[in-house]
């Protein structure tokens, strides 16, 4: 109402345009403004993540898919699965030994081995 009462007034006291910019602003640009100051005080609230000093953004906190899918999924290449042609690759999955024709074996896209640990037998 402020908004429309302020409008009124500029126009019929001017005689030139009125300019939106000397208006107060709408309540729901009031709202968005305050959701984004809150956002900007609390962001971890919000789906952000403080690493490294910088906010990145939470992309998910679930795994990419259901245990027994991702075990289906397996790559048939015949080179070093290092082009997104590798299913797996496009997956964002590492190759596993269900994997066709690398079977982890010279394969650019599997996990890093697991240090072996020390034995006091």
């Amino acid at each position: 109402m402020l908004r429309y009462k302020r409008f009124w007034e500029k126009v019929t006291s001017n005689i030139t345009t009125v300019e939106v910019r000397s208006l107060p602003p709408t309540s729901a640009a009031a709202k968005y403004h305050s959701l984004r100051v809150y956002l900007e005080v609390q962001p971890e609230v919000w789906g952000w993540q403080l690493s490294s000093g910088r906010l990145d953004p939470c992309t998910t906190d679930l795994p990419p898919a259901p245990q027994l899918l991702l075990k289906m999924i397996r790559c048939n290449c015949k080179s070093d699965c290092r082009s997104k042609r590798c299913t797996c690759r496009k997956h964002g999955l590492k190759c596993s030994l269900a994997c066709g024709e690398c079977k982890r074996i010279g394969c650019l896209n599997s996990p890093s081995p697991e240090p072996l640990a020390d034995c006091d037998d």
